[in-house]
């Protein structure tokens, strides 16, 4: 599985992981099973009203077209071990 590395902006007393990092002006697709309106007008940083939803089940985002990875900082993986035979005798 491939891992993003996601810039977070602290507001108050929460950390949002800040999406618009890859864009202003991309848009970003999230699915879950349930949705609904949790806040209709959230004060978020600078005093900007927002609307927050909460995402519940199975709650995927769908990564921008474009978006390029750099792995330059992932540590290649250990070399699996070794599994040992078992010998039962007869």
């Amino acid at each position: 599985m491939k891992r993003l590395t996601i810039p977070v902006k602290s507001v108050g007393s929460d950390d949002w992981g800040e999406l618009s990092a890859f864009g202003p002006s991309v848009v970003h697709q999230v699915c879950g099973e349930v949705v609904n309106l949790a806040n209709p007008n959230f004060s978020f940083a600078g005093g900007h009203r927002v609307r927050v939803y909460s995402f519940k089940k199975n709650v995927h985002w769908k990564i921008p077209g474009g978006t390029t990875f750099d792995i330059g900082d992932v540590k290649p993986a250990d070399p699996p071990r070794r599994q040992g035979r078992t010998h039962h005798k007869s």
